[in-house]
């Protein structure tokens, strides 16, 4: 889900998925990340306009250097947000269409 690189010994990453999972779950956690991610993502937008608006502000009464700073961690902010959501609708696609698995009969035992 997150993608980061974890230890080989390690069963579970810091996001919440489990190595070896059903994909239902791991499609849960992604549809609830997707999730969280729009509104942080919408959250971040509107603080960026906000901080648009501040920059303009601050450039006529010369505290330019402060306001440019936050604006320039805040579009960092957003644009992680944006690089999670591409990589969970990407990751989302991916398992929604992945093959069922083949289904095998039994033999019956005599």
């Amino acid at each position: 889900m997150c993608h980061r690189v974890s230890e080989a010994t390690a069963w579970q990453c810091n996001c919440g998925y489990e190595f070896g999972q059903r994909t239902e779950v791991t499609v849960q956690l992604l549809r609830a990340q997707r999730k969280r991610t729009r509104a942080q993502l919408g959250v971040l937008l509107a603080l960026d306009v906000g901080a648009i608006f501040g920059v303009v502000y601050a450039a006529f009464h010369g505290f330019v250097v402060f306001s440019v700073l936050g604006f320039a961690l805040l579009t960092t902010w957003t644009l992680r947000a944006v690089s999670r959501l591409s990589v969970t609708r990407t990751s989302l696609r991916l398992l929604e269409q992945a093959p069922l698995p083949e289904a095998r009969a039994r033999k019956p035992k005599d």
